[in-house]
């Protein structure tokens, strides 16, 4: 059987975003090596102010820990405005990529140049100075990041000038050991949090800049659909998240979820798909009479994919199954006490299975 165009549309954006997922890698790298260098340089002024000789604390070495700290944090706060400039000029290339990307995903489910782009480049940027993670602009995250950066870094420098431990024990706990893979740096959570804040930014970027659109082209786009991707790694919101429907407004369609904005989560892989109008919403007014008589059959506004993450689930192993939903969820799952619903809480929030059950009224 034909695929729907929606059906196409969704093939379509979803082969695209897995080619931003190779760009991601990318700029996560640019991202930790200019991070990288900063450790080398703050290293490097921990080592020349040579003032971690394991000796006694004593006033002058107290100011001199001072004046120090006050010069690590300036260069924490330069290093990551520069990495959130950088960022910034590459999302808003991402923005571009992800409008010409659905642009050209609907062009083929329908097999006519009916979109073409729209966005300037001061809407491809303010995509990216608006597109909110959590409430806030990635701008916010990475200066919330620079403070955390330089907390860790001058709190580990203070508990080993304390401890009495000289400058190679301080710079050794800084930068962990090459047997780990320097892994057991107390820097390594700084250096995943940013990698994940460059993941997240990039896909609420993209995201956004597929629903603005569906928006500029509302006369042929009526709706965005919430795909998840399918593998062990789908969040708890995403499973439950995945085939529902809003209108460009984002009213709910057929439930009752408020729309999650252009992510749900932290690394949330999840894409917006755009529901076109059918065909009879679309010829009524005997517009669009370039669409093909092979486009309009298979234009008929529905969801573009049958089969939900919780069907799909279903058709896979038992092993598979405990692994993404836990033992405990998997049995009430199992049992149908548990619906993909009651994972969540009203605002979207993944439950834990003692909220489960006490929201299924188990215990």
């Amino acid at each position: 059987m034909a695929k729907t165009v929606n059906e196409i549309i969704k093939d379509e954006i979803i082969g695209h975003s897995v080619n931003l997922n190779r760009l991601e890698l990318q700029m996560k790298k640019d991202v930790l090596r200019e991070l990288k260098i900063l450790e080398k340089d703050l290293i490097k002024q921990l080592e020349k102010s040579n003032i971690l000789n394991g000796k006694p604390m004593t006033k002058f070495r107290q100011k001199r820990l001072v004046t120090l700290l006050k010069q690590i944090q300036e260069t924490v706060k330069t290093a990551y405005r520069n990495v959130n400039k950088t960022l910034g000029s590459d999302l808003s290339k991402v923005a571009g990529i992800a409008e010409a990307q659905t642009i050209d995903a609907v062009n083929k489910s329908v097999k006519v140049e009916l979109l073409s782009t729209g966005l300037s480049k001061q809407a491809l940027k303010s995509i990216v100075s608006n597109s909110l993670i959590e409430g806030a602009p990635s701008k916010d995250w990475w200066s919330r990041r620079s403070i955390a950066f330089k907390d860790r870094f001058s709190d580990t420098v203070r508990q080993g000038m304390l401890a009495g431990e000289t400058t190679p024990n301080i710079v050794k706990a800084l930068r962990g050991t090459k047997a780990l893979r320097y892994k057991d740096s107390v820097l390594n959570g700084n250096y995943r949090s940013a990698e994940a804040l460059v993941r997240t930014s990039i896909q609420s970027v993209a995201n956004q800049a597929r629903i603005d659109t569906y928006k500029d082209n509302d006369d042929i786009i009526k709706g965005i659909e919430w795909s998840a991707t399918f593998d062990n790694r789908t969040s708890d919101i995403c499973m439950f998240l995945d085939g529902l429907q809003w209108d460009l407004n984002y009213n709910p369609l057929g439930h009752g979820t408020s729309f999650p904005g252009a992510t749900a989560h932290w690394n949330c892989r999840s894409t917006t798909i755009g529901i076109t109008k059918s065909w009879k919403e679309l010829g009524a007014k005997g517009k669009f009479k370039e669409i093909p008589e092979s486009s309009r059959a298979t234009m008929d506004g529905q969801v573009s994919g049958k089969k939900n993450y919780e069907a799909w689930l279903k058709d896979k192993p038992e092993a598979f199954q405990k692994e993404v939903l836990g033992k405990g969820k998997y049995k009430l799952w199992q049992k149908g006490k548990l619906g993909f619903k009651d994972m969540v809480s009203g605002s979207g929030n993944p439950l834990t299975l003692n909220q489960i059950e006490t929201k299924l009224k188990i215990k």
